[in-house]
């Protein structure tokens, strides 16, 4: 997918098949830059809930030279594989893909839009959603912030995690209980809210997002849905950030949790510059979005569990950003990537 988000082309799209009318979208970031990416982020109109299923990321033997199952998924997943990904870190691509899979969102409710909703709730910049969110949602109720949110996505696909992949969060969140969590990529604040309703007594979050409109909004839906006292966003690059999360953790004192939803180019170097800090220890959990669609393979490959240094499973799930305004657009299959960072692990 291109890197650069293109609100002309998308609004001209939408018009000409009817589909909704544009939605705000950065035309000023490039994946190279920002902590978000137009195409990496995602909607909650495909949404569904469900158990995940899971495949271990660990060596399978396909060394026979035949062509791997995944190759056969599309042209997207071929080159991944066929260009990047060590064998064992296909199989497990291939593994959580014919997995059994939750109920798709088409056997789910189909969710009625009302007409008139574009009359009375626009959205030409971030902050349009906060009024939309104040008028559905009872202040402090977190969960119903995070239904207004989706909601609001059903009319207005935007860049967030979505319903099933946050249901996974948080239940990563409530297994290992993390004491610290650092997020990169908080855009409105959506997986904010899901993780910090599911943090141990005590716990808290450190976010990290790019595009100081978004921050602001983050801001707000964080306090409004009453998690603010757990959640403090910094604006700026993951990468230019590592210091200032290094403070607000304390020297020495590692993140037990850490999810990337930002650029895809950055999670590697991201993650790097995490471990060289010193917020990356035996044990901490790494959970990125979007790691097969639109992709993130030198980063799958480095945590991939043969490699030694983290045990790597994917969560299967729904790429969340469904774009109808596109003519030829297949709902895409994607992957949380839940990473475990192991002792002695190599540099």
């Amino acid at each position: 997918p291109t890197s650069i988000c293109t609100a002309t082309a998308m609004a001209t799209a939408c018009a000409a098949h009817g589909a909704f009318p544009r939605p705000w979208i950065s035309t000023s970031r490039t994946c190279a830059t920002a902590t978000t990416s137009c195409a990496s982020r995602g909607a909650s109109a495909s949404s569904v809930r469900g158990d995940a299923s899971r495949a271990s990321a660990s060596r399978a033997p396909t060394d026979n030279g035949e062509t791997h199952p995944l190759c056969a998924r599309s042209g997207r997943r071929d080159a991944l594989v066929a260009g990047t990904l060590s064998l064992s870190a296909a199989a497990s691509l291939a593994a959580a893909l014919a997995a059994p899979r939750p109920a798709r969102a088409e056997e789910k409710r189909a969710f009625v839009k009302d007409p008139s909703f574009y009359g009375r709730w626009s959205y030409a910049e971030p902050a349009d959603i906060v009024p939309f969110v104040e008028a559905t949602a009872a202040r402090g109720d977190a969960a119903a912030v995070l239904k207004a949110m989706d909601e609001f996505g059903e009319y207005y696909p935007m860049y967030k995690l979505g319903d099933e992949k946050g249901t996974m969060l948080a239940r990563l969140v409530r297994d290992r209980a993390p004491k610290n969590s650092v997020e990169v990529g908080t855009f409105l604040g959506y997986s904010a809210i899901w993780t910090a309703t599911n943090l141990p007594p005590g716990g808290k979050l450190t976010c990290v997002e790019f595009e100081p409109r978004h921050v602001a909004v983050a801001r707000a839906l964080t306090s409004y849905a009453g998690v603010s006292d757990r959640v403090e966003i910094l604006q700026g690059s993951g990468a230019e950030r590592v210091p200032d999360v290094v403070r607000k953790l304390g020297e020495g004192v590692p993140a037990d949790m850490v999810f990337f939803d930002h650029c895809k180019e950055c999670y590697l170097p991201d993650l790097i510059k995490f471990e060289n800090a010193g917020l990356i220890a035996t044990n901490t959990v790494v959970v990125a979005d979007n790691v097969v669609y639109p992709g993130a393979p030198d980063f799958l490959d480095y945590v991939d569990t043969s490699r030694g240094r983290y045990r790597t499973e994917l969560l299967d799930a729904a790429f969340e950003y469904d774009q109808v305004w596109k003519k030829d657009w297949v709902p895409q299959r994607d992957a949380l990537s839940f990473s475990t960072r192991l002792a002695d692990a190599p540099n």
